[in-house]
C-alpha cells in the first residue's frame, strides 16, 4: 500500500506539467502516507455503470461480445445431440460459427478497447490541467471491460468448440 502512494505521489508531480520539468523538486525521508477514504457505496463504478457511461458504439461491441459468447454456449448444447446421431453437417456447421466466435472475439475486443484509449487520450490531451486518475478510470475501465468480453467470447467458443471435436472423435473411433 505504501509503494502504491508513493507511485501516486510520483504520478501527481509528473504530472503537474512543464512547469514542475524546468525546477525539479525531489523528495528526501520518509514520505508520509497518504489517506484513503472509501468511496460510498451510491457512488462506487460498477460494471453495470462502466456499460451504462460507455458510449452507443461500445454499448453495442459490448453487447455484440456477450451475445456471442450465450450464442457460443446454446451451438455447443445444441450441437451435442447431434454427434451421436451421426449429423457431420450439423455437427461441422456449429463448428464453424464457433470457430468464427473464436477468431473474432479476441480482435473484436482489442478494436474496442484501443478505440476508447484513443478518445480519451484525445479528451485527456485536450485538458489542462491534466486529469487524475480518478477522472480517467473509468474510461480505462471501459477499456479492460471490453478486452474481458472478448476474451470471454473466444474462450467459450474455444473450449464449446475443443468439447466438440473431442466428442466427434470419440464418436468415430
Amino acid at each position: 500500500m505504501r509503494t502504491l502512494g508513493r507511485f501516486l505521489i510520483l504520478t501527481a508531480a509528473m504530472s503537474a506539467g512543464a512547469a514542475s520539468a524546468a525546477d525539479p523538486t525531489y523528495v528526501t525521508g520518509s514520505v508520509p502516507a497518504p489517506v484513503y477514504t472509501v468511496v460510498p457505496p451510491a457512488e462506487r463504478l460498477t460494471v453495470l455503470g462502466v456499460f451504462a457511461d460507455a458510449s452507443r458504439e461500445m454499448q453495442f461491441v459490448m453487447a455484440i461480445l456477450l451475445v456471442a459468447t450465450v450464442v457460443s454456449l446454446a451451438v455447443w448444447a445444441l450441437s451435442l445431440g447431434k454427434v451421436g446421431k451421426a449429423d457431420a453437417k450439423g455437427v461441422a456447421g456449429a463448428l464453424g460459427r464457433l470457430r468464427i466466435v473464436r477468431s473474432a472475439g479476441v480482435p473484436l475486443g482489442c478494436l474496442a478497447a484501443s478505440y476508447v484509449m484513443f478518445s480519451s487520450f484525445l479528451g485527456i490531451s485536450n485538458v489542462r490541467p491534466a486529469p487524475s486518475l480518478t477522472v480517467v478510470a473509468p474510461g480505462l475501465a471501459e477499456a479492460a471491460l471490453a478486452i474481458m468480453l472478448g476474451l470471454l467470447a473466444t474462450t467459450v467458443a474455444v473450449v464449446c468448440e475443443r468439447h466438440l471435436e473431442g466428442r466427434v472423435r470419440r464418436a468415430a473411433a
